[in-house]
């Protein structure tokens, strides 16, 4: 039985999340920075046709996200980005999958409180400094940015009821403030003309694929996990999760779009002088608020000064406690030491929260660009999606009986559509990031290898025999991505032929990944305990 299962109701997770709460952990980690700089960096990647940057993205994160939909509905646990790849391939895929998905995650609370520190430091001066174009933390910065992230877990630290009623009051600032922004600014400065004036598509369709991934779109929209890493608190799981993972892309990727159309059409045309290729240099410290004081509308500027605050700090809020679980759900697989995920009797994830928050502070060193940043973050979470997609096609063939509360249609072709739309979205991150995820996951293989000899017996059976093909197909994209013309990349491989290449490589790897899957009896113990583990959590709302 896992961990867990045996302990006591005092010791173990608590369902205190409703599902208005559920939603909104999903919406508030969606609308954090993104909203603030997502516009920004996917106009300078693909001008106007960044709205098609949305479009797409929005349709192909939407894909994935309904087939955890469907994972997340039949098993509701704790960190399933980890647990699902466990029972289907095991040990080694779901550590891969783990590790990849931490990385995403732990970056993101300092990510969201340097882009507090960097908004702020318009008016704030003594927060940040500027050397040449990269603008980084003061000494006083820093402590302010340490002071935050230590704000965040402690809240976390109070308990997932805490953090989810805190949660839904900010969302509805962060739903709010961005559409009225939006509407505020069109009625105030729109200009048609920008759409046309060096092109609607100056960059062409590979612009526009590049902004799907590194300009801010997947970054913004993939906050849908939230809800899946946080199943093991919902009230009502099989009927809350779904609507929390499909809503929150609906919603967001409705904000997003009059976000973006907004952005293009009130662009002062002096900043469009050199293309829309430079308009980061000029708009990076915080466009909307920039427009706002050109339009004169002072109290909209001090409002979104408010809101660069707020917004991300909710992101910083959720993603804190969807780590702390991810962790949580990395230990009761046995890939990392069981203290990591031990709970408090009061059902809070103490060390892992310690341990992300140690590893947050060591993060506010001068950072990447926050666009190189979000395609770190898209990549890692894409490749964790693809892995979560073919895990959804082995339990299907492996547990056709389990009860399904939501059953995607056509699943099977869905599952493999998603596993084709996360391997070309992390094609189009380019080589410059991709490099920096290989790198970040030869450690963490390098890691699991020392971190074995020491956990004993403890430590859970790799299955490799069940794990090569997912270190064969990354390294195929790795390959692909050094050949691409995306961002870095060797220009040996044109577009489309490098999209073209990518799908055939997908399709080879889809009926190996299947064939690769644990064998019955190994992957229903797995499930046994997963099912035990889930009848086992007090339901106690109190």
């Amino acid at each position: 039985m896992l961990a867990g299962a045996s302990m006591s109701n005092e010791s173990q997770l608590k369902r205190h999340v409703s599902g208005l709460g559920l939603l909104f952990i999903s919406l508030g980690a969606m609308i954090g920075s993104g909203w603030l700089f997502a516009a920004l960096y996917a106009a300078s990647t693909a001008g106007p046709a960044s709205i098609l940057s949305w479009v797409i993205g929005s349709v192909m994160v939407g894909v994935i996200a309904i087939v955890f939909a469907e994972l997340g509905a039949m098993l509701p646990l704790a960190g399933g980005l980890a647990r699902f790849p466990h029972i289907a391939f095991g040990g080694l895929t779901s550590f891969i999958a783990g590790w990849l998905c931490w990385l995403g995650y732990v970056v993101i609370a300092p990510v969201e409180t340097l882009a507090i520190l960097e908004y702020l430091g318009n008016i704030i001066p003594w927060l940040t400094t500027t050397e040449g174009n990269e603008r980084s933390l003061t000494i006083a910065g820093t402590a302010v940015a340490a002071a935050i992230l230590c704000g965040v877990s402690v809240i976390n630290l109070l308990g997932v009821r805490w953090v989810s009623h805190s949660n839904t009051w900010l969302t509805w600032w962060k739903i709010a403030v961005p559409v009225a922004t939006a509407l505020v600014l069109m009625a105030y400065g729109f200009d048609s003309e920008n759409f046309s004036r060096f092109g609607f598509m100056p960059t062409g369709w590979s612009g526009v694929f590049a902004a799907v991934a590194s300009g801010g779109v997947v970054f913004s929209l993939v906050g849908f996990r939230a809800a899946i890493e946080l199943a093991g608190e919902a009230r009502n799981p099989q009927r809350d999760i779904p609507r929390a993972i499909i809503g929150s892309v609906i919603i967001t990727t409705i904000i997003y779009i009059v976000l973006q159309v907004a952005f293009i059409g009130v662009i002062p045309e002096e900043q469009l002088a050199q293309g829309w290729s430079g308009i980061v240099e000029k708009g990076s410290s915080g466009p909307f608020a920039a427009f706002a004081m050109v339009l004169g509308l002072s109290w909209l500027a001090i409002v979104l000064y408010i809101d660069a605050t707020v917004s991300p700090l909710g992101t910083a809020l959720v993603y804190t406690a969807g780590t702390a679980r991810l962790v949580l759900a990395m230990s009761t697989n046995r890939s990392i030491p069981r203290v990591l995920g031990r709970l408090t009797r009061r059902g809070i994830p103490l060390v892992a929260l310690m341990v992300n928050l140690i590893v947050g502070m060591t993060m506010l060193a001068p950072l990447p660009g926050w666009d190189e940043l979000a395609g770190i973050v898209s990549a890692t979470t894409l490749l964790t999606g693809g892995i979560g997609a073919l895990g959804m096609l082995v339990l299907r063939r492996r547990f056709p009986d389990i009860p399904r509360p939501f059953r995607v249609p056509m699943g099977e072709w869905v599952a493999a559509l998603a596993f084709v739309f996360a391997s070309l979205i992390f094609f189009w991150c380019g080589w410059e990031i991709n490099r920096t995820v290989l790198i970040v996951l030869v450690a963490g293989l390098c890691l699991l290898v020392c971190m074995r000899p020491c956990m004993g017996s403890k430590a859970s059976e790799l299955h490799v025999k069940s794990g090569i093909w997912v270190l064969v197909y990354l390294a195929g994209m790795f390959i692909l991505s050094w050949l691409s013309t995306y961002r870095g990349g060797a220009m040996i491989i044109p577009s489309p032929w490098g999209e073209c290449a990518v799908a055939m490589w997908c399709l080879v790897t889809i009926p190996i990944a299947i064939r690769s899957g644990l064998g019955r009896e190994q992957s229903a113990e797995l499930m046994d305990e997963a099912v035990r583990e889930i009848k086992d959590m007090p339901e106690e709302f109190s």
